[in-house]
């Protein structure tokens, strides 16, 4: 089996999935076909160009709002997003979203009953796929929002069992990271994986490594030959939190040069936990089985341990031990 194959058969989890981001080309042109009341949208929707930075990434991912602007719009994406991370053999996905309000089409909950309605429908249509959502908190949006996200969250983890936690994100140049906030919805059990040193900034860094969240996203100006400090990689390997790394995303967006000076290798190198993942499949035109493949052609890696790397994720996925079982029994059996 060459390497493409073998990184397509290799049963998968994707930790660090934004719906937004994850929305195919294909999918928005059928939303535009649809014309969703209030979808005023006369930009190109042809979403498999390389942004150039983290805003025209953001610019990107406000064009999938003009076309997600309803609880049907919501559904029928999440459908197509699991499905297609079904198709890329992802045994395990954990969604993220930030619940949107759109005045006279939707409230944040009804935004958010639509994706477990997805995720309900898809464990029919999608067998061997298991989906989990983690309710986003956007930085950039201040902190009355955020507390209403995570009220929202508390709330609704008490009646729906596949919302498992939280993900602190959004344009990192803007905004808090609402540690009070985050600490309360740990007290509920809720997870919280916290994007981090997305630019450099010792002093947020150091506050959210010392929080202790769960995961952590990207961590990409953690070394100091990325931006960041001995100090701070050293506080990193520390703490053995596991970083959530998203090759193709960091590299187009040019907070990484290239793949070849990406920090997956000093992670990788130090034993540190790691997992691979796709950040916005969408935005950035790419799978989880490409992710493995670029991982094994620019660091060497050989099959058996990109099997590794898959079923060590099992161990930071926010499910039941019971459903990590399950999951590594199909790695396992996949070996």
């Amino acid at each position: 089996m060459d390497l493409h194959a073998f990184c397509r058969s290799l049963p998968k989890i994707e930790l660090h999935a934004h719906l937004n981001g994850s929305v195919s080309s294909c999918t928005l042109k059928k939303l535009r076909k649809l014309q969703f009341s209030g979808a005023e949208f006369n930009q190109d929707i042809e979403n498999d160009k390389d942004p150039l930075s983290l805003e025209e990434f953001f610019e990107s991912i406000d064009i999938v709002h003009q076309l997600t602007n309803t609880p049907n719009a919501i559904f029928k994406v999440s459908c197509d997003v699991i499905k297609e991370f079904w198709e890329d053999n992802v045994i395990y996905l954990e969604l993220r979203s930030t619940p949107r309000e759109v005045e006279g089409s939707m409230t944040k909950k009804e935004y958010i009953l639509a994706i477990i309605r997805a995720i309900e429908m898809c464990k029919i249509e999608c067998p061997n796929i298991l989906v989990k959502l983690l309710i986003s908190v956007n930085r950039k949006h201040g902190y009355d929002a955020a507390k209403e996200n995570i009220e929202l969250a508390i709330s609704m983890h008490k009646e729906y069992l596949d919302i498992v936690g939280i993900d602190l994100s959004g344009d990192p140049t803007q905004g808090d990271v609402f540690i009070e906030l985050l600490d309360k919805c740990r007290k509920v059990g809720l997870k919280i994986s916290a994007h981090c040193a997305e630019v450099p900034n010792e002093i947020e860094v150091m506050d959210i490594i010392n929080f202790k969240p769960d995961r952590l996203g990207h961590c990409t100006c953690v070394h100091p030959n990325l931006g960041g400090s001995q100090l701070l990689f050293d506080m990193l390997l520390r703490s053995k939190i596991p970083v959530e790394l998203c090759l193709t995303s960091n590299v187009k967006c040019k907070t990484v040069p290239s793949y070849e000076s990406h920090h997956f290798k000093y992670l990788y190198e130090n034993g540190h936990p790691l997992c691979i993942s796709t950040d916005d499949k969408g935005v950035f035109n790419t799978s989880l089985s490409e992710e493995f493949r670029l991982v094994s052609q620019h660091f060497g890696l050989k099959k058996e341990d990109l099997n590794d790397i898959s079923k060590a994720s099992v161990q930071f996925a926010f499910v039941t031990e019971e459903e990590k079982a399950k999951l590594t029994a199909v790695i396992n059996n996949f070996c």
